[in-house]
């Protein structure tokens, strides 16, 4: 399967949200071994609406948006390596320590692997899990999810997906 979403502010601009939360909410319902989100830039955006508190793995968070980190320390939780790659840039830094305040409260540090490229050259976006890869030009920031224009592709095809996981293994380590 194959799901390509060009979005802007006049088209498709809430798909690639719901397309983040649905693939976060798979992966809290099944979650992968290991777990790629590589993004030159981050924040921790909410993804989830928690407000009726229909997730359960998210309960610790309370009813109300849930954002990036959290759900990231709760796969950690949950057993998955999450890996993560970015850059030195600035605006990573509150997020980056927001996950790792997190994963220190819930004590999955050894599950969590931050890699930041001293180059700053890393242009990469990715999303990867083990049955899919998304991929494309947008930042997992605000801007990148609801403001700019930016093509999004998911893959689950098999061969595409092993790829993938090799490609992320071999730039930022994890478990394959």
């Amino acid at each position: 399967m194959s799901r390509v979403i060009r979005k802007s502010q006049y088209a498709s601009a809430h798909e690639a949200a719901d397309l983040l939360a649905a693939l976060f909410t798979a992966e809290i319902a099944c979650p992968s071994k290991c777990l790629w989100l590589i993004s030159p830039w981050i924040s921790d955006v909410a993804l989830l609406d928690n407000n009726t508190g229909g997730f359960d793995a998210l309960a610790r968070f309370g009813k109300r948006q849930i954002h990036l980190a959290e759900i990231l320390v709760v796969l950690a939780d949950k057993g998955t390596t999450v890996v993560v790659g970015t850059t030195t840039d600035e605006h990573n830094k509150r997020f980056l320590d927001q996950l790792q305040t997190l994963a220190g409260d819930l004590r999955v540090e050894k599950r969590l692997r931050v890699v930041i490229d001293p180059s700053d050259n890393l242009h990469t976006k990715a999303l990867t899990g083990d049955d899919y890869a998304l991929a494309g030009s947008m930042n997992i920031t605000f801007n990148g999810i609801q403001v700019r224009e930016e093509y999004v592709d998911l893959r689950t095809d098999e061969a595409f997906v092993a790829q993938a996981r090799m490609d992320a293994y071999d730039r930022f380590g994890g478990l394959l």
